[in-house]
């Protein structure tokens, strides 16, 4: 029954896209919010065949950069996304210099998922202690990567006063709704009789 469980992630997947334009977002720490659909792969990248989080990672990185990155090189202007906007603080450009290149996104969930895979065998046990907390720190790197990326291509790095608060909340925030997201996925792999396997790039618990 695997194919219908990583159909029913990918169906999530897709549905939290959606879901991300309704999330409030926390005016006294920056405009932070909980970001859905990064936070939802990160989950699933726990209970997932490594060749199966390659493919969400490539599908989740596409939708999220054509959904933030600007669409007209010639005049970038930073996008208010996952973070590398910071409300305010984030500069307009009139060339293409500091544009975060397409498919970046790709690249940052495909790493970071490869880590979270390292503690499969959790997801498995139903010990969700260690990736929730993995889950704030794939989310807090993920920002963190992201903005320093965006400062290295504009040949400035400049660290606004709401930069850690806002990071640091939105991992937070990730950190609250991924018990939630766990145990939903959990839920559907009971239904649909998935059990995931501790093969591939994981780490070996005792007792797993």
């Amino acid at each position: 029954m695997s194919i219908f469980y990583y159909i029913a992630v990918w169906v999530l997947l897709a549905f939290s896209f959606g879901a991300q334009e309704f999330l409030p977002a926390i005016e006294f720490a920056h405009q932070a919010r909980v970001l859905l659909p990064p936070v939802l792969f990160f989950c699933s990248s726990l209970s997932v065949s490594f060749p199966v989080m390659l493919i969400f990672a490539f599908f989740t990185g596409f939708v999220w950069d054509a959904r933030h990155l600007p669409y007209r090189p010639d005049k970038v202007k930073f996008s208010d996304t996952s973070e590398m906007a910071m409300n305010g603080h984030a500069e307009k450009r009139e060339h293409s210099r500091g544009n975060l290149p397409p498919g970046y996104s790709i690249v940052l969930f495909g790493a970071l998922g490869t880590v979270m895979q390292g503690i499969r065998p959790l997801f498995k046990r139903g010990r969700w202690e260690l990736p929730v907390v993995m889950v704030g720190v794939a989310t807090f790197v993920w920002l963190l990567i992201e903005y320093l990326l965006m400062s290295f291509l504009r040949s400035r790095f400049y660290f606004p006063e709401g930069l850690w608060t806002k990071i640091t909340t939105d991992a937070l925030l990730a950190m609250l709704a991924a018990p939630l997201l766990l145990y939903c996925l959990h839920s559907i792999a009971r239904v649909l009789r998935f059990e995931a396997r501790s093969e591939g790039l994981t780490l070996r618990f005792h007792g797993s």
